[in-house]
């Protein structure tokens, strides 16, 4: 169980495979904004329904991180 208190930008974003997804650019009332890539930056949007729990300052997301381009939906890149 986690709470959405404990969730802020810039967090690590992990799978449940323990593979690094991405890191938090934004959140909204629903969903995490994760960017994903370092040089072609893609950024998805992760339901909070997605996250198992908060573990050591990363989030963890129920699947894994090949399922980031078939369960979230890929959003309009956010500059920072």
């Amino acid at each position: 169980m986690f709470s959405r208190a404990e969730i802020h930008k810039g967090m690590k974003v992990r799978g449940n495979d323990g593979h690094v997804v991405g890191r938090i650019v934004d959140i909204t009332e629903k969903e995490l904004i994760v960017e994903k890539g370092l040089l072609r930056r893609h950024d998805f949007a992760v339901s909070f329904d997605d996250v198992s729990e908060v573990l050591h300052g990363e989030v963890v997301l129920h699947h894994g991180r090949d399922s980031l381009f078939s369960a979230p939906r890929e959003v309009e890149h956010v500059q920072h």
